[in-house]
């Protein structure tokens, strides 16, 4: 029996530690990993196990009086037969009798045996019955859903990010696609006809009442905009009560190149507020603002905290190497959003931020600059200044250094900015190449400011994902930005973020105040209350243009910015630290300036009733901030100002009532209050004068056509804002 006894011994410790082995993959494993092990067994993985089969047959016959060489055949055989699970013990019979070791080690075979079977049959089957479960779940669920049109990495993004929706991606799905997907654990759909599939998404949204959520994101634009004009055509074959309904429960978010935005925008108009337009590169833009607005890293030594004013001599330059798509979204975003105000012999006026623009190419010559940014300055610079209110001054200062990263003159430019004055602030966006290239130039300029002496020069450079070290770079003054996975393609981000939800915020309470401008002494109820509501969440979507809409998000994305200026910030509710109170805030912010409040009140907050006294405080600093701020978006996005004949006779219909349009026309892209802070002051008046009728006092009728109250109104409502939208508003400087 010693000889048997050995021969069983090892082939029961190879069997197990190949047991162990089967059970470490199949639950120690990543899911990639444990599904490319049991894929495997298609390709005859598991034959190992059928090899321990062998001698243990063959021990057993021998032991039962075959000959050797009969043994030897007679175990193949039967090993042959397991393959089928044709399980049969009569030729080992004797020797499991007399040896229960020979015999457990045999029935342990027999289990690796079929456990071989079964993972033979996962490996085949497995794919197909998981996409079957997934899209079952999917369509059984009672969850809203989201749909991301697209088979690519950054929907994969999207959909890990999505936590409390069903949610599929949908495309054409190649077999070799789909493996993909399904190692990744991602329910797919293959379809054949994008307009069936709409339609029939749709149509179970309006049965079930559930609201649904698309984003379109194939990474080919042609594609991007043959699906949104399949869901517009969908919608549009729809009755009005049908349409209704899918503006309450569908929301399309179609990502598109900047390069094609004005083919975007036109498509976008005709979605009837289901559709919205996803720029990359400027919610990378907003997030960068939002997150490193330039008076983070401003002190004392640059701002006057006690009237938030620039310092005299304080510069403030912003060098962007490279000038590409990131680039240029950073430039618009900034300039409409970075500005400062200082004090002059004429009062308070504009600090412009210097931008020096570091690029091999002409930069300032680009086709969409020319349609937007540039726009104000060619069609502007040589008006008849008489036919209009006093003009905005230009909301910043360009200078193009036409040099390659290489260049010799390139290190000596950006030292010469940087080292111009002890007093100044500079800040570097380097995105000029690939994330390890960006990188490399940050850590060559933490080097050189230290080569230079240089303590006010911060660095941000844009990488599209995480990098290890930036910890260390961020000690010297560096920090990472533009991270599109964290930042684009993630789906709060997408569906509205905190800065979405203040914009929207404010325009419900912009058609609160106006309609209390209009009529003052309205009583507003909750019935009035939530007419406005409805009315402002349907204009916002259906009514309003892609830059009015972006324009109330600018404005919100200001606030970070205007409350440093006051030595402020505003962070998550549940943060460390008590934050400051309202009557703490509004001390700070109005001093002996406090806003006028009756004892009405709606969405939580007293109602302001502003009248024309506009006296000289921060308060009046910060409107007048606030509106030369709205000035360089409304520049930033091609806007040019209305003449005075257009002011006062250019009408529209509106309700089959013809009203006057005071100038503002955005599907040309013009408005009546691009002027300066003491422009509103004419505009009100000229507007009230061609107005007034017999009987009416021109003072009342002035405080109803004034529009400053409107540049006051983020910082009064800053602290309800705020906390609306779970922040709280503390203190950065002591």
């Amino acid at each position: 029996m010693f000889v048997e006894n050995l021969i069983t011994i090892i082939c029961l410790i190879l069997m197990s530690i190949t047991l162990v082995s089967v059970i470490t993959n199949l639950l120690g494993k990543k899911r990639e990993d444990k599904i490319t092990y049991i894929r495997g067994f298609k390709k005859g993985k598991g034959v190992l196990i059928y090899l321990f089969a062998i001698p243990l047959y063959w021990t057993g016959i021998v032991y039962a009086g075959e000959t050797v060489l009969e043994g030897f055949f007679g175990a193949i055989r039967r090993t042959v037969d397991l393959v089928v699970l044709k399980y049969d013990v009569s030729p080992i019979q004797a020797l499991m009798e007399d040896s229960q070791l020979f015999a457990i080690t045999t029935y342990i075979a027999f289990v690796l045996v079929g456990l071989n079977a079964i993972l033979l049959a996962l490996s085949l089957a497995i794919q197909y019955i998981w996409s079957f479960g997934k899209n079952l779940a999917f369509r059984c669920s009672g969850q809203e859903k989201l749909y991301l049109f697209g088979n690519n990495s950054q929907n994969y993004a999207i959909y890990d990010s999505e936590k409390n929706r069903a949610k599929i991606i949908v495309d054409k799905v190649a077999d070799k696609d789909a493996v993909g997907l399904y190692m990744k654990n991602v329910a797919y759909t293959s379809i054949v006809s994008y307009g069936d599939y709409i339609q029939k998404i749709i149509r179970e949204s309006l049965c079930t009442n559930k609201k649904i959520y698309a984003v379109i994101n194939t990474g080919d634009d042609e594609k991007n905009i043959q699906i949104s004009r399949c869901f517009i055509n969908t919608i549009k074959d729809m009755d009005d009560r049908q349409r209704d309904r899918c503006f309450s429960l569908v929301r399309v978010f179609v990502y598109g190149d900047p390069r094609y935005e004005a083919i975007y925008d036109d498509i976008m108009a005709d979605g009837i507020g289901c559709l919205s337009y996803v720029n990359k590169y400027q919610k990378m833009a907003i997030d960068f603002v939002d997150k490193y607005p330039f008076t983070r890293f401003m002190s004392e030594e640059h701002i006057d905290y006690d009237t938030s004013l620039v310092r005299e001599g304080v510069d403030i330059n912003a060098i962007l190497i490279g000038f590409g798509k990131t680039n240029q979204q950073i430039f618009l975003t900034s300039v409409a959003n970075n500005q400062f105000v200082t004090q002059s012999e004429d009062g308070v006026q504009l600090k412009k931020v210097k931008y020096h623009i570091f690029d091999k190419n002409t930069a300032e010559n680009n086709k969409n600059f020319n349609h937007n940014y540039n726009r104000y300055k060619n069609e502007c610079a040589e008006v008849n200044k008489d036919d209009y209110l006093p003009l905005p001054d230009y909301p910043a200062e360009e200078y193009y250094h036409h040099l390659d990263v290489n260049d010799v003159e390139f290190y000596n430019q950006i030292r010469n900015i940087s080292t111009s004055s002890a007093s100044n602030i500079n800040f570097v966006v380097i995105a000029f190449g690939s994330d390890l290239e960006n990188i490399d130039m940050a850590q060559k300029l933490v080097a050189k400011t230290k080569e230079w002496d240089v303590h006010n020069l911060i660095i941000f450079v844009k990488v599209r994902g995480d990098h290890k070290g930036q910890g260390l770079l961020e000690e010297a003054n560096c920090y990472f930005i533009a991270n599109e996975y964290s930042v684009v393609y993630n789906i709060d981000n997408i569906v509205g973020d905190t800065l979405f939800r203040m914009s929207q915020l404010r325009n419900e309470v912009y058609n609160l105040e106006y309609q209390i401008k209009q009529n003052p002494n309205e009583t507003i109820d909750e019935g009035t209350l939530n007419q406005i509501k409805e009315k402002a969440l349907r204009e916002w979507y259906v009514k309003k243009s892609q830059m009015e809409r972006d324009s109330s998000i600018y404005c919100c994305l200001s606030l970070r910015s205007k409350l440093n200026l006051m030595g402020l910030d505003y962070v998550p509710i549940d943060s460390e630290g008590n934050g400051l109170t309202y009557a703490e805030y509004m001390r700070i912010y109005a001093g002996e300036d406090m806003p006028k409040v009756d004892n009405m009140t709606a969405y939580g907050k007293p109602i302001v009733r502003y009248d024309l006294d506009f006296k000289p405080s921060r308060r009046k600093n910060m409107a007048i901030h606030e509106h030369l701020r709205w000035n360089s978006y409304m520049i930033s996005k091609g806007t040019i100002p209305a003449t005075k004949s257009q002011i006062l006779e250019e009408t529209t219909v509106v309700d089959s009532k013809v009203r006057y349009t005071d100038g503002k026309n955005y599907a040309v892209r013009r408005h009546g209050n691009l002027t300066t802070y003491d422009g509103l002051v004419e505009f009100r008046q000229m507007t009230a004068r061609r107005d007034l009728v017999d009987g009416e006092d021109l003072a009342t009728l002035e405080e109803k056509k004034d529009v400053i109250r409107y540049d006051y109104q983020l910082l009064d409502d800053a602290y309800w804002l705020l906390t609306e939208t779970g922040q709280k508003i503390i203190k950065t400087k002591v």
